[in-house]
């Protein structure tokens, strides 16, 4: 169970790889099943499209995608109801043996708890966390009402990791404050990457490939703006620098477009949208560093990624970068405060790996990756936990 699949690139990318890892082992019959995230949603009881409400079924399957379903929700504009229950979804995970929802953060477990199967949780935040980032105008109604959700989804949260039989989480902060809640079934266990897959060049790491980005383009907490800063003065310091590649799915946010244009670099950022998957391994070969300037990262996964193919890594310190980069020895890490001095602090990280540090980073990154994330260190620790679960139900029956 997830949400916003095709729309939400970190939960995506985590959910491929646990469906490809499972499936792989041959032990599992996996079915993923797709929440609507969008006030818009088609399958869904809007309550702005009256005729919507007389729909019959919020299912709609994917006839070119078997394993797959898209559940809508009853009132979509209203972000909590997203998390209720539907008595249609909660018959048809009743038949499973055990529900793994992976999610953003928890409040998306909540439409799953009465199915009845033991339901396991792979958050990457809060969501309190992941807002903080945006200033509040008091005098706005939409900025009101976003106060409001946030705070009644932050209820919903707690509600759900209470009524969860097990908690996978990202990084050691999640695991210390849902620790704190006093639950007991919490696991450090962040997802992993394909080290099959991902793999450094033949010809090994290059000071003059590209510098490199993959995020979602579109989405303020990943903190392009500073990247462009950065990559700014990092070209004003060494004019000959490599070009600049933000890659991802969607669109660049107006304001990322226009700063990007304002500081004269149209000629030396390249945009690459919505790249395939088959070109995914070729893009991070061809790259020198591999940046990410976000506000917040429950793992930051296209970090990881980057890090199998043997790129060194220049990365603000948050939550979930402090759990995979070694700082000083697979990349560094770049303090969230000053907030002022982040772009300059990006751009001397940057050209330190390029003068000096970046072929034992390179080695060191890949390593580590392998000795941390890869698919078979990072898969175990899932079916441990459904091997557990399955064991102590069958146990109670």
């Amino acid at each position: 169970m997830t949400h916003g699949l095709h729309r939400n690139g970190g939960v995506g990318s985590v959910v491929d790889w646990l469906y490809e890892g499972l499936t792989a082992s041959g032990r599992y019959t996996v079915d993923v099943h797709d929440l609507a995230t969008s006030v818009r949603d088609t399958a869904s009881r809007r309550l702005l499209a009256p005729r919507s409400w007389r729909r019959a079924s919020l299912l709609r399957r994917c006839d070119t995608v078997p394993h797959e379903r898209y559940w809508g929700a009853n009132a979509v504009e209203v972000e909590a109801m997203r998390y209720r229950p539907r008595s249609e979804l909660t018959a048809a995970l009743s038949r499973y043996d055990c529900i793994q929802v992976v999610c953003g953060t928890p409040a998306w477990a909540a439409p799953v708890l009465a199915a009845g199967p033991p339901v396991v949780v792979q958050m990457a935040t809060l969501v309190a966390w992941e807002r903080a980032h945006r200033p509040l105008r008091p005098w706005r109604p939409a900025d009101l009402w976003r106060a409001a959700m946030t705070r009644l989804t932050s209820r919903i949260e707690r509600s759900a990791l209470g009524a969860a039989d097990a908690v996978l989480v990202e990084n050691q902060v999640i695991f210390d404050w849902v620790e704190s809640l006093g639950l007991p079934n919490v696991l450090l266990a962040p997802p992993g990457v394909d080290t099959a897959r991902f793999t450094p060049s033949p010809s090994g790491w290059r000071a003059d490939g590209y510098l490199l980005s993959v995020c979602r383009l579109g989405d303020p907490r990943k903190g392009l703006d500073r990247m462009v800063r950065a990559y700014a003065e990092a070209l004003r310091r060494r004019p000959d620098l490599p070009p600049l590649v933000l890659a991802g799915r969607g669109r660049l946010t107006p304001g990322v477009a226009a700063l990007v244009a304002g500081t004269g670099l149209g000629d030396r950022v390249q945009v690459r949208a919505d790249v395939p998957a088959d070109e995914l391994v070729a893009l991070y070969q061809g790259a020198s560093v591999f940046l990410q300037t976000s506000y917040e990262e429950g793992l930051g996964l296209s970090a990881v990624e980057a890090m199998a193919c043997g790129l060194p890594t220049v990365i603000t310190a948050t939550h979930g970068a402090r759990e995979c980069v070694a700082d000083g020895r697979t990349g560094w890490l770049v303090p969230l405060e000053p907030a002022d001095e982040v772009s300059d602090a990006v751009a001397a990280r940057l050209l330190d790996i390029l003068d000096t540090s970046g072929p034992a980073m390179a080695e060191s990154a890949r390593r580590r990756c392998e000795r941390l994330f890869s698919r078979r260190t990072a898969l175990r620790r899932f079916t441990d936990t459904y091997d557990r679960l399955l064991a102590d139900r069958t146990a109670d029956r």
